[in-house]
């Protein structure tokens, strides 16, 4: 989880203190389409927003603030900025969260191929089985099978 902090200001654009963003965005694995991930921010400890997307879009990637579908059909944002300052910290962070995240899946995901030609090169490394053994002692416990008939 990332920790951001982002300036409030007031109308006039003076800068009046700041808020705490808690980030933690998830990766999709095999993306369909064009989200790549979701993400939930917490800000200053007290309010939560879930839902958020990560999309790929014409101009590279935005944060998508979780939406529901009104009475015409059309998308109505369930959470959102009120500024253009606020929407651009907050896509910023949930982004850089994304980065941090994707890289940490990336890690996760060259250990595991690590550990697989690992594994591989060992089994490569042991001796085969010898087979002719085991024929040997199939035949023996069908030689037996059959003496006992």
């Amino acid at each position: 989880m990332g920790k951001y902090s982002i300036n409030k200001t007031d109308q006039a654009g003076e800068i009046t203190g700041t808020m705490d963003l808690e980030v933690k965005a998830y990766p999709i694995r095999e993306p369909r389409g064009n989200t790549k991930a979701f993400a939930s921010v917490t800000i200053d400890g007290m309010f939560g927003i879930h839902g958020i997307s990560v999309i790929e879009g014409k101009i590279g990637l935005f944060a998508s603030m979780p939406q529901t579908r009104d009475k015409s059909g059309g998308f109505r944002d369930v959470a959102h900025p009120v500024t253009s300052e606020g929407r651009k910290a907050l896509n910023e962070a949930v982004l850089s969260e994304y980065a941090v995240a994707l890289g940490e899946l990336e890690v996760k995901q060259e250990s595991t191929l690590a550990k697989i030609k690992e594994a591989k090169e060992a089994a490569a490394a042991r001796p085969a089985p010898d087979k002719s053994a085991a024929k040997e002692a199939v035949k023996g416990a069908k030689n037996k099978a059959d003496d006992a008939r």
